[in-house]
């Protein structure tokens, strides 16, 4: 909704609402696709038009124009190995969910944190991604990571495939944040190695067989004839979003691999899948400037990370790109909760000396959030 904010009491009510009380969180999910051989639409990354979004939260003023809930739409796009040891995923980002989001919403004040948290496996799998839509509430959080498949399984040749959700988040994602010459966050967590180049099968496989239309009507070309290396796909990630990978464990495959399509800066060692919130929260206040290398101990011991933790997260962090978000065209500029807008698809607020008073509250209880 419009004015609905993520808090561990609306977190705890989805819990109850879509958690069962016993086994797996995604259990439910799992038999449909076992009887169907489908994906639920909203984790499905050919449904829903495809494209994710990330916008301005608004609702309508009595005079038609339109008037800021949230602040400054932030995309944190992440995607979460599930095969193998790490097959339990969904339930320990589940745990630590309403942590995530208060730890980064902290590093992110007066914005509006949206969160799309999918799960990747393999192409010898049913379903190699499950890519959900940029939410902000936890009801709707909590039901998408109720709705994804993991597959559990060891995997089939030689390492995993996530290389088609980062093709996703670089050719069919549409952010706010960019058009205003700023960037979201992409964090990839996993325990192996990648492949070097992606299929067309499997990009129609994954995302349908309009894949390319998809890519090109937001904005992006890609040849169809040309041979996609993972690589490549990173690079333009990173135009728009800052991108990292996390790794778990200590495979010398996965070694190896990673660096060959990322810079080494934006490798992290995840000491625990469950210490995700602190370690996102703390590349995201470091980019944004909201921490400092002499701050983050801090901050950590005070989020309860432990003092061994503490300091494998600072050793991992303290390459990145630190204040990478701070040197972008109109960073400190992003739409504030109250700015007003003529139309929704326009670029920036009107200025407040041409707002024209209202003597009428604003409904908050109306349904939102009022995208296009």
């Amino acid at each position: 909704m419009g004015f609905d904010r993520f808090t561990r009491s609306t977190y705890q009510t989805a819990h109850q609402t879509y958690v069962p009380t016993r086994g797996r969180a995604t259990g439910k999910a799992e038999e449909l696709a076992r009887n169907t051989g489908k994906l639920d639409p909203l984790v499905d990354p050919a449904a829903y038009g495809v494209i994710r979004r990330s916008l301005v939260r608004f609702s309508q003023r009595s005079d038609g124009l339109y008037v800021v809930t949230a602040g400054l739409p932030v995309s944190i796009e992440q995607r979460l190995d599930t095969t193998g040891s790490m097959g339990r995923n969904v339930e320990n980002v589940l745990k630590v969910l309403p942590d995530t989001y208060d730890l980064v919403a902290k590093m992110l004040p007066g914005a509006d944190p949206h969160m799309a948290i999918g799960i990747f496996a393999d192409c010898v799998d049913r379903f190699v991604l499950c890519r959900p839509q940029f939410e902000m509430t936890a009801d709707k959080i909590v039901h998408q990571l109720t709705l994804m498949v993991p597959e559990g399984g060891g995997g089939g040749n030689g390492g995993e495939d996530p290389q088609y959700g980062l093709f996703g988040a670089a050719y069919l994602t549409a952010a706010y944040i960019n058009r205003i010459g700023l960037k979201g966050y992409d964090f990839t967590i996993t325990d192996e190695p990648a492949r070097a180049y992606l299929d067309e099968s499997q990009l129609k496989r994954v995302f349908g067989e309009d894949v390319f239309d998809k890519v090109s009507e937001n904005g992006h070309e890609i040849s169809k004839n040309e041979l996609l290396s993972t690589k490549q796909v990173i690079d333009d990630l990173l135009k728009r979003a800052h991108a990292f990978v996390l790794i778990v464990g200590d495979s010398a495959n996965t070694a190896r691999f990673w660096p060959s399509v990322i810079d080494e800066s934006r490798i992290i060692q995840l000491p625990d899948v469950e210490l995700l919130p602190q370690v996102q929260a703390a590349i995201i206040g470091l980019t944004e400037g909201t921490l400092t290398l002499q701050s983050l101990e801090e901050f950590l011991l005070a989020s309860e990370t432990g003092r061994s933790n503490t300091d494998a997260i600072v050793r991992s962090v303290s390459n990145i790109p630190i204040g990478a978000q701070t040197v972008l065209e109109n960073f400190g500029k992003g739409p504030k909760v109250g700015d007003v807008f003529r139309e929704k698809t326009d670029l920036w607020p009107m200025d407040p000396s041409e707002v024209p008073e209202l003597t009428d509250e604003v409904d908050e209880g109306q349904e939102g959030p009022d995208w296009l």
